[in-house]
Parts: structure tokens; sequence; C-alpha cells
């Protein structure tokens, strides 16, 4: 009868170590990945699983025997794990055997302790001893999970690590860690004794594995830091410099409008110096006179007026710099300009137009070869919609700076004052008031007529069209599918 008391007692024992065994092992998982967020309602199901596996393992234990039992009770740890937390199971199994064996390493420490205070104060009983050891291993979890490395869980557990190295040597450790247990628990003589060296040495290497992994993480994570900040600054560094781009372009843009108007100021200066409205404060009447008498021996056209000042100034300040040049200049308003700048566009963006594409014509007929130098420009109502022509005898455009038009500056007469900001004025122009532009060369050098002309329609079309002898050439070099190209020769 005493036999049967006392192999009860055992298995309520076993139940009773196993289940704190279990729980603990649940919660210290939870603890080491910082994982807070369980419902008391999960909690209570999870416990209630435990209790269950718990009495499993105690009739695998007395029905088999103790290895199967505690495997199957890590199995069925790493499986609730992982579906409490919904983490995959390979994860689940790294952390629960990983949680398994430092449970089993508390537990030894709290037997021995269990042992010597049963020896000081000759206690016998299997149930006080028992006491003795969980609460110990308690304290020790509370210890452990409190040292200020550990407060915010195992970093390196927290998320799976793509560390396989790692990994394996985790998992290795911890299993021969939990499978010493096994043999521990089931006492055998002298082998058991020389294992218990074994346990404590490998209980060692997993406290250094875990002090090492804390080392590399937080030295990986200096890395990864200073990497998102050297990455972080190259962002901002390039994003920066893109800014600074385009603020240059748009300086660009502007001193570039500038400059015209700057040049056309200057020219009618020049002009009311000419006609001594303020030579002789200056005192420079003889030296006026004598340019004047220069200017007098070129041949001047008087041009049709628009009738707004600064594009009157504009017009004929372009007419100088062609009769510099020896270009013929021609000049045809058709409609009402004033109705132009009121309802269409803005006399200060069509003053630039038309100084941007006198100034390109102007640099096209200096590069060519043709005995033909000359410019025509028509402004205001044409074939019904108000636009700029600009036709000209120079050479064509390169295929290169077609395909770049609008999209960056391009020019190939950088010593000639081209900067190909020109176009790119142009083109905002076009984006602002929806205009179109046309671009149609007739073809090569003629004496009898112009190469080219471009026009820019305020149609509220937006398109871009390029219509060449050359068309087959530019399609090839050119993927703009926004640019319509067609092959026509007007000559």
């Amino acid at each position: 009868m005493s036999n049967i008391n006392l192999e009860s007692m055992n298995v309520i024992i076993y139940l009773i170590k196993t289940f704190f065994i279990s729980s603990a092992t649940y919660y210290f998982s939870l603890k080491v990945v910082e994982e807070n967020k369980v419902s008391v309602y999960k909690n209570i199901w999870v416990y209630f699983l435990l209790l269950i596996i718990t009495i499993i393992c105690t009739l695998i234990k007395y029905g088999s025997n103790s290895s199967n039992s505690i495997i199957f009770l890590g199995l069925c740890l790493s499986i609730i794990f992982s579906k409490v937390l919904k983490k995959d199971i390979s994860y689940s199994i790294i952390v629960t055997t990983f949680s398994l064996s430092i449970n089993y390493i508390f537990l030894f420490i709290s037997s021995i302790i269990s042992f010597c205070i049963s020896i000081v104060m000759n206690i016998r009983a299997e149930s006080i001893s028992l006491i003795f050891i969980i609460i110990p291993h308690i304290i020790l979890i509370f210890l452990f999970l409190r040292k200020k490395r550990f407060k915010k869980g195992l970093q390196f557990l927290k998320e799976k690590t793509e560390n396989e190295y790692l990994n394996i040597l985790i998992l290795n450790t911890s299993t021969i860690i939990i499978f010493a247990a096994i043999i521990i628990v089931n006492y055998n003589g002298e082998f058991t004794m020389k294992l218990i060296s074994g346990f404590v040495i490998f209980s060692i290497i997993m406290f250094i594995t875990i002090q090492k992994s804390l080392q590399l993480y937080y030295k990986q994570k200096l890395i990864i830091q200073d990497l998102d900040e050297t990455k972080k600054e190259l962002e901002d560094k390039n994003k920066e410099i893109k800014e600074l781009e385009k603020e240059n372009l748009n300086l660009s843009k502007i001193n570039h409008s500038v400059a015209h108007k700057q040049k056309s100021l200057e020219y009618k200066l020049n002009q009311l110096i000419l006609k001594n409205e303020i030579a002789e404060e200056l005192d420079i009447k003889d030296k006026m006179n004598n340019i004047s008498r220069e200017l007098d021996n070129q041949k001047t056209v008087e041009l049709t007026k628009t009738n707004i000042s600064e594009i009157d100034d504009m017009l004929r300040y372009m007419q100088s710099e062609c009769i510099k040049n020896n270009i013929d200049f021609e000049l045809q308003i058709s409609g009402n300009i004033n109705h132009m700048i009121n309802k269409v566009i803005p006399k200060e963006n069509l003053e630039i137009l038309i100084a941007d594409h006198i100034k390109n014509s102007i640099i096209a007929i200096k590069h060519s070869k043709n005995s033909n130098k000359s410019i025509l420009v028509r402004i205001g109502l044409i074939d019904g919609i108000y636009s700029i022509y600009v036709y000209d005898s120079g050479i064509e455009f390169e295929i290169e700076t077609l395909k770049n038009l609008g999209i960056k500056p391009s020019s190939t007469h950088l010593n000639d004052g081209g900067s190909g900001m020109g176009f790119m004025n142009t083109f905002d122009t076009l984006n602002k008031f929806y205009a179109s532009i046309i671009i149609n060369e007739y073809g090569k050098e003629s004496k009898d007529n112009y190469t080219k002309y471009i026009a820019i329609k305020f149609d509220s079309r937006h398109e871009f069209k390029i219509y060449s002898y050359r068309a087959d050439k530019i399609k090839e070099k050119n993927n703009n599918k926004n640019i319509i190209i067609e092959s026509r020769d007007l000559k």
C-alpha cells in the first residue's frame, strides 16, 4: 500500500514539475521575444492546453520513458507558441528549444539549492523539496529577465535572424542541454554523474553564446544604424543636389531671359544716345555721331510695330544683331498683338520667346555656309491661331539636340552664346499655356529658300511635332513617344 502511495506521489510531483516547466518555458519564450500583446483570454486557453499536454507527458513518462515525454512537450510548446504569435514553426522551435533549455538549467540549479536546503534542514518530504525547487526557479527567471540587457527581450531572438550559423548553434546547444537533462532526470549511476559535468559545461556555453550573440547583435545593429544614417545622409545630399540643380536651372533660365532684356535695353539706350537725347550730358556726342554714320551706311528696314514697347524694342534689338551678322531680317505682324498679350500670353513671355528663337536662328545662320542669310518672323493670328513662326536659312538641328529639347539644356554652339536655356524656357511656356511646338525642316541649305522654321501655336493641344526630310534618322535615335515625327519635304 505504501508503495502505491509513493508511486502516486511521484506521479503527482512529476505532473506538477512538468506543468511548471512548460508554463515557465511558455512565459520565458514570450519575454525573450518581448511579446506583451497576448490577451488574458488567450493565455487562459494556453495554460489549459499546457495542463492537458502535461497530463499526456506524464502518461508517456510512466507508460514509456522520460525522453519521449520531453520531446513531446517541446514539440507541443513550439506549436502553441507558433499559433499564439503567428510565427513560422521553424522560428518557434528555435525560441521554444532555447527557452526550454534555459529552464532546465534553472531547474538544475534550483534542484541543487533544494538538495542543500533539504540536507541542512533534514527535509525528506518530496512535496516540500518541490517547493524549494519551484521558488528558486521562479526567482532565477525573474533575475535573468530583469537584467538590463534582457529587459526588452533577447534582441537576436525577437525576430527571425538571418544568421543561420547562430540558429544552428543555439538549436544544437539547447538540444544537448535538454537531452543531458533527460539523462540526469533518469539517474543511472556513474554515467549520469559523468554527464553532469557535460551538462554544466554546455550550460556555461549556452550563457556565453547568449552573451556573444548579444554583443554581435548590438555590433550588427550599430553597423546597420550607421549604414542607415549614411544612406539617409546620401539621400539627403542627393535631394539637396537635385534641389540645387533645379534652383541652378531656374536661375539659368532667369539669367538667360534677363540677358535678352538687358541687351534690348542696352540697344535702346544706345539709340537714345545716338539721337542726342543724353549724349551731351555724357560728353560723347562726337563719338556717337561717328557710330551713327556707320550705322547709316548699313541697310536698315523700318519694322512693323506691334504697339507694345517691350516687344518692339526687342525686335529692333534683334534686327540690329542680324545687321551686325549680315543677315536679312523680315517681320510680319498679323492681327491684334494687344489682344494676344491680354488673352493668350503675357508680354514678358512673348518677349522672351521671340528673343530666344531669333537668337537661335542667328547662331544657326552663323554656322551655315549658305549664301542665303535670312530670318523671317511672323507674330499674331496665323491660320486662325495666335502663333509665333521663326524661319531661318541656317543649319539643321543636331539629332541629339532634338532628343533633349525641353528635357535638359543642350547646345552644340556654346562658343557662340548657345546654352540650351532658350528651349528650356520655351518648354516651360508651352507647359504653362498648353501650347504646341512644330519644327519643320525643309531640307539642306538652299540659296532660294529657308531651311527650317519653328512654330509655337497657342492652340491648347500641347503637341510636339517634327516634320523633316530626315525623319527616319530622327526616329531611329529618338525614343521619346511624346514627339510626333513625320517625313515631309515642303520644297
